[in-house]
């Protein structure tokens, strides 16, 4: 599978001469862009793994583009010496320097890839655990109803709860859900 990515620099040459290099090593470019409100545009439209990019634009600069979409996808930026380290301090952003070596080029590529797919694992890890954690407290609480109305203990309100999932062929936290809202709704 080719890894998208859009390139966006200034000096349109330039942009050919990597777009040349990024493609011959298995990317996809998926546009090109030489204004920064253009470039965010495009990451909203194309979705890339990967932003190439320089520092300066005209309209606007790399970090105001970042702080736009900055969760949007990975961000490679080819800059002089003296914004590289203005922008790793400022960003994420990974940076390598101009002149662009083509091995560094699509080393950093990789590297940046590579990290943005265990950024993204660990997100839907997160994600899970919260919508897990959400879960429980829902039971949990569901549990604190059956209590109340039954004067049952923990464990027996539980298995009240498990007995009257299997007998109506419900998932635990879609009756723990109903019987919340039919709480709330009675006041």
């Amino acid at each position: 599978m080719a890894i998208d990515v859009i390139i966006a620099l200034n000096n349109e040459d330039i942009a050919q001469k990597i777009k040349i290099i990024v493609v011959s090593n298995g990317f996809n470019v998926v546009t090109m862009c030489t204004y920064g409100s253009e470039l965010i545009r495009a990451i909203k439209q194309f979705s890339p793994s990967i932003v190439i990019s320089g520092y300066k634009f005209k309209d606007m600069n790399l970090i105001n583009i970042y702080e736009s979409v900055r969760d949007g996808c990975g961000f490679l930026a080819i800059v002089n010496e003296p914004y590289k380290s203005f922008i790793q301090e400022a960003t994420d952003i990974y940076c390598i320097s101009s002149p662009v070596n083509a091995s560094l080029l699509i080393n950093s590529l990789e590297i940046i890839y590579q990290s943005e797919k265990r950024v993204k694992k660990l997100k839907e890890k997160v994600l899970s655990l919260e919508s897990k954690i959400n879960d429980r407290i829902l039971i949990e609480k569901a549990k604190g109803i059956i209590m109340n109305k039954f004067l049952l203990s923990e464990e027996e309100a539980y298995k009240y709860i498990q007995k009257s999932c299997m007998n109506h062929g419900i998932k635990i936290i879609d009756f723990s859900k109903k019987l919340i809202n039919e709480k709330e709704s009675l006041f």
